[in-house]
C-alpha cells in the first residue's frame, strides 16, 4: 500500500511541477515512517524478536564488501532482514562520488556499515576517519573494523562532530543507537522509545582533519538533526579541501522538532559554493569551480 502512495505522488509530481514542492516532504515522511516492505514482512519480525532481551546477529552485506555484528534490536538489522540489503541508493551514490586517493569522513558511523564501504573503495595509503559517540554503536564498530580487516585503513574518534569543541550531552536510545542525537529525538523510528542520555566529547572537523593529517575527499553525514553543528565546525575543511559532501534531508516538520531551521543546511553549503542536489532524503553537494 504504501508503495502505491509513493508512486502515484511522485507520478503526479512530476507532471506538475507546482505540486512537486508540495509533495516531496509528505514523500519523505512516509517513506521515514514506513519504510515500503511488505505489511506481513515487519509484522513477521517484530513476532520474531519480541522475547529477545539481547545479543546480536552477523549479516553478510556484499554491497559494502563485508559481513556485519548488528544489535538485535536495531532499526539497521530490521531493514537488512527485511529487505536483504542497506540503503543501496545511498550506497550507489557513496561509491560513484567517493575520490579513491584521498581521505573520507564518516560522521555518524554508527556500527561501521560505511565505514567498511568506504575504506574498501580507498587506496591503501588513504584513511577513513569514524565518527561514532555513543557506546553501544562503538562496541559493533571496532568489532566490524576488525571482522572486515579494516582497523588499519579506519581512524576511530569517540565523540560528535560539532561546531565547538566541549563535553555534550547525546540523546541515546539503547541498541538502536542509529537515532542517538546532540538534538532533539524527532525521528520517527525513534517514538516511544526509552531514551538516556549521555556526555560524550565533540570536536570539529576541521580541528580532526588537522589532528589527523587527512585530505578529505568525500564526507558522509548522518547526524540526526544536528547536520548544521557537524558542518559549521567544517569550515576550513571545507574552504581548504572542497571535498563532495553527502548528508541527511529532513522533512521541515522534523528540521522544526528538532529545533533547527529548514533550508539552513542546503543555504550554508551554497554558501560554501557548493551546487547542491536535494535528492528526496538525501543533500548531495558538490564543490563549484572556482571563479578565475
Amino acid at each position: 500500500m504504501i508503495n502505491k502512495i509513493v508512486a502515484k505522488a511522485r507520478r503526479l509530481a512530476k507532471s506538475h511541477s507546482v505540486l512537486l514542492a508540495l509533495a516531496l516532504p509528505a514523500v519523505r515522511a512516509i517513506r521515514r515512517i514506513s519504510p515500503p516492505a511488505d505489511i506481513s514482512l515487519l509484522r513477521s519480525h517484530t513476532r520474531l524478536f519480541q522475547a529477545v532481551e539481547a545479543g546480536s546477529l552477523i549479516v553478510g552485506l556484499p554491497d559494502f564488501f563485508g559481513s556485519f555484528e548488528v544489535d538485535c534490536h536495531s532499526d539497521i538489522l530490521r531493514r537488512i532482514m527485511i529487505y536483504g540489503q542497506y540503503e543501496r541508493e545511498l550506497v550507489k551514490t557513496v561509491k560513484c562520488r567517493i575520490d579513491p586517493d584521498r581521505d573520507a569522513i564518516d560522521v555518524g558511523a554508527n556500527v561501521g556499515l560505511f565505514t567498511v564501504l568506504m575504506s574498501g573503495l580507498l587506496a591503501a595509503s588513504r584513511k577513513v576517519l569514524a565518527i561514532e559517540p555513543t557506546q553501544g554503536a562503538l562496541y559493533y564498530l571496532h568489532r566490524n573494523l576488525e571482522r572486515n580487516h579494516r582497523t588499519a585503513s579506519a581512524i576511530v574518534f569517540e565523540g560528535v562532530a560539532t561546531r565547538i569543541t566541549g563535553d555534550y550531552a547525546i540523546n541515546v536510545i539503547p541498541g538502536m543507537e542509529e537515532y542517538s542525537s546532540i538534538a532533539e529525538l524527532v525521528h520517527p523510528g525513534a517514538k516511544g522509545k526509552p531514551i538516556t542520555q549521555m556526555r560524550v566529547p565533540g570536536d570539529t572537523i576541521d580541528n580532526l582533519v588537522e589532528r589527523f593529517a587527512l585530505d578529505p575527499g568525500f564526507i558522509k553525514i548522518d547526524a540526526e538533526g544536528a547536520e548544521l553543528d557537524v558542518l559549521s565546525g567544517a569550515r576550513q575543511t571545507v574552504a581548504k579541501y572542497r571535498p563532495v559532501i553527502l548528508c541527511e534531508s529532513w522533512p521541515d516538520q522534523l528540521v522544526i522538532a528538532a529545533g533547527g531551521t529548514p533550508g539552513a543546511v542546503i543555504s550554508l553549503l551554497r554558501c560554501y559554493g557548493y551546487d547542491v542536489l536535494d535528492n528526496e532524503g538525501e543533500i548531495i553537494a558538490v564543490p563549484l569551480p572556482k571563479a578565475g
